[in-house]
């Protein structure tokens, strides 16, 4: 007898690759999130969330400061990412993996919004923006943060094909 071929094979498949890229784009915190245009200086999520102070012989410089939003990136990615694993397990059905979608898509949207969520030090920014300048206007994205926006946003494209599949 012939086996019977399963038609949402790759509707089963989805979750898991979407629980993979969400693991992704969780370890980009890691990474460079932003970087300072012209140079070699980059932050990683961890400092560009949390805040970087560098101590010198001068004194503690504060580079960033800690930023709710750039946390709450790393946030949306963790729960798209249990939601997801939760809907594999069986637990939650399709309201899981649609609440796992959500907070992937909207996790994704924000690795890219990193530079307008950092949150520079107060003393630079006020004495730049009395100039008629913005501090960061000297950043760019770094690959963390485009390697996150991708994987997290293609995690929740998964969920929401195995959702309506």
């Amino acid at each position: 007898m012939a086996k019977k071929k399963n038609k949402n094979s790759a509707a089963k498949s989805a979750p898991m690759l979407a629980a993979l890229l969400g693991i992704i784009s969780i370890i980009m915190i890691f990474l460079p999130a932003i970087a300072i245009k012209d140079t070699d200086t980059t932050y990683s999520g961890l400092q560009v969330a949390f805040g970087y102070t560098e101590d010198t012989v001068l004194g503690d410089i504060v580079h960033l400061e800690f930023s709710f939003m750039n946390l709450l990136t790393y946030i949306l990615a963790i729960v798209g990412t249990v939601f997801t694993i939760l809907g594999i397990l069986g637990k939650g059905g399709k309201f899981a993996l649609f609440i796992a979608a959500v907070a992937l898509i909207v996790s994704g949207i924000f690795f890219f919004l990193s530079v307008s969520f950092c949150v520079p030090n107060e003393t630079a920014s006020g004495i730049l923006g009395a100039l008629g300048g913005d501090v960061k206007e000297g950043y760019s994205l770094g690959v963390g943060s485009i390697i996150g926006g991708i994987t997290a946003i293609l995690a929740g494209l998964a969920n929401l094909f195995a959702m309506f599949k």
